[in-house]
This record gives C-alpha cells, structure tokens and sequence, in this order.
C-alpha cells in the first residue's frame, strides 16, 4: 500500500470516530459555578451540622464560653460559629503498673500494681470542659487515687499489707476517691489492688512468720483437744465413782441373798429350802442325773 492510501485511510477512521463535545464558554462557565457553589454547600452546611458517635457527648464551645448543654449521640444542628469538642462516657479502666515510692507504717517501700474503672457523667461534661483544658486522667485522676493510695498504705505494716489488709485498703480507697472525685463528674466505678510486691528478703521473712503461728495454733488447738478429751475422761470417772457409792450403799444383805437366789434358781442341781418366814433358807447341792452319790 502507497504512502498516499495510508494517508486516505487514517483520514477516512478519524472521520468516523465520535468527536468530543464542544462546550462554549458560557457553557463552561456554568458548570464551573456550579461545581464551586456545590463545595461552598458542603463547607458551610457541615458548619451547621455535629455527628456525635455513640458513648459520646458534644460541648459547645463558642469563643470560650462553653454552653451547659451538651449534643447527645447522633445527628445534631448547631451554631456555625460553635466548635463543637467530643467527651467519651464510655466505661474506661486505667492502669498503674509497678507503683513505686509507696511506704508502708514502718518505713519499707513496697510496689503495687493497681487499676481505676471509671467513666465521665455526661451532664457535667461542661464543667470538666472548663476546669481542665487537656488529658483530664492525669490532671485529676491519677494524682488523686495516687495520693489516696499512698496515706491508706501508710496506715499498715509490710506485712498487715501482704496477708491481709489488701482488700481493707482496696475498699478504703474506692471509697473515698468516690468522695472525691463524683462531684467533679469522674465517676469511679471500682478500684483494685492487683498485685503487692515486696523486697525478697522481707517476703520470705513473713512467709516463715505465718507458717511458724499456723504450726504454733495447730499445736495450741492439740492441746486443747487434749484438755477437753482428760476434763471429759476425769467427769466420766466421778461419774461411776458416784454410781458405785450409790449402789454400794443400796446393797442389803437381803438384796445379796435375792440376787443370789435368782441366779442360781434355774439350775437343777441346787435345791433351794426356805425357812421360816424370812428366817433365811437352806441350799442343797444335789448330785446330777446318772452320778452315784
């Protein structure tokens, strides 16, 4: 095929190719215009609107002055001039890992491991809003259950703490960091001592202090079963001392004399004679069946 049938043919293909639409310049200013109010739309209507997702709740904050009423989970109109800031109310639990620097009565420093349950009230959200711009945990939670933990353990010796007393001081602690801090709309739901570790040598000392009573009250516990058993053994002995003087002084010569006779009356080779009347009797040993006398 020649240069100028190749030249026929490509135009021939362009021809029946489909053309782009032509737009006039009024036409491609239109749609620019629209395109450029369709963004403004959507700028300023999220202005008006607030989403608040689920376990959360919206303060208002119009150039400082924060608004008492709090934008519930959901689809929500506001203000355009109004930032609107998201406060969790969900159940949180904190954790505080090997505390150090915590003194017990006598002076020894112990670590604990420990944890807060705890959620924000949200009809107070404002108020924490406006007292604590940031992380309110470490402004107010944290050193207030610190500092709580820290006087209740100093009321215990090392070891009160470690066999006994954790559940004491757990429940102390919850309760008036309750006290504390609902009133501001931290809400404490439970606090737990998880973990008490002492020095080594400490431990060992009073795991031997506690096997040494538990063998001492074992012992104690023989020896009063003991006392019991010979208080028991001493009363049972008065007892038949006491039987045997009464029927000791019941027993008569008749009544020997009765018994005797009704233990040997059955027996055929004795015959009993009696004379008189209660003048005594007369026994006969007789030979048995078949004997010679």
């Amino acid at each position: 095929m020649s240069g100028i049938d190749s030249d026929i043919l490509r135009e021939k293909i362009r021809e029946r190719m489909p053309k782009p639409p032509h737009f006039s310049l009024g036409a491609t200013a239109f749609i620019a215009t629209a395109i450029i109010l369709l963004l403004l739309l959507v700028l300023v209507g999220g202005s008006f609107i607030a989403i608040i997702p689920a376990g959360h709740v919206g303060v208002q904050d119009r150039f400082g002055v924060v608004s008492d009423t709090v934008l519930s989970p959901g689809f929500n109109l506001k203000d355009p001039l109004t930032s609107v800031h998201q406060m969790n109310t969900q159940t949180q639990q904190i954790e505080y890992k090997q505390v150090t620097g915590t003194l017990t009565r006598e002076g020894l420093e112990i670590n604990l491991d420990s944890s807060v349950l705890w959620h924000l009230d949200p009809a107070k959200a404002p108020d924490i809003f406006r007292s604590v711009r940031g992380d309110y945990v470490d402004t107010k939670l944290t050193p207030s259950f610190m500092g709580l933990l820290r006087a209740e353990i100093k009321k215990y010796t090392a070891e009160d703490i470690y066999t006994n007393k954790s559940t004491e001081i757990q429940a102390d602690v919850e309760k008036q960091l309750k006290m504390e801090l609902d009133r501001t709309g931290i809400i404490i739901e439970r606090v737990w001592l998880r973990g008490i570790f002492l020095p080594t040598e400490l431990q060992v000392a009073i795991t031997t202090k506690q096997q040494k009573q538990q063998q001492a009250q074992q012992m104690q516990f023989t020896i009063q079963q003991s006392e019991k058993e010979a208080e028991r053994l001493v009363i049972e002995a008065k007892g038949i001392a006491e039987a045997n003087r009464i029927k000791g002084e019941s027993v008569t010569p008749t009544l020997v004399s009765w018994e005797f006779v009704q233990a040997i009356k059955n027996n055929p080779n004795v015959l009993y004679v009696p004379i008189g009347s209660g003048g005594g009797e007369v026994l006969f040993n007789l030979p048995a069946p078949g004997l010679k006398s």
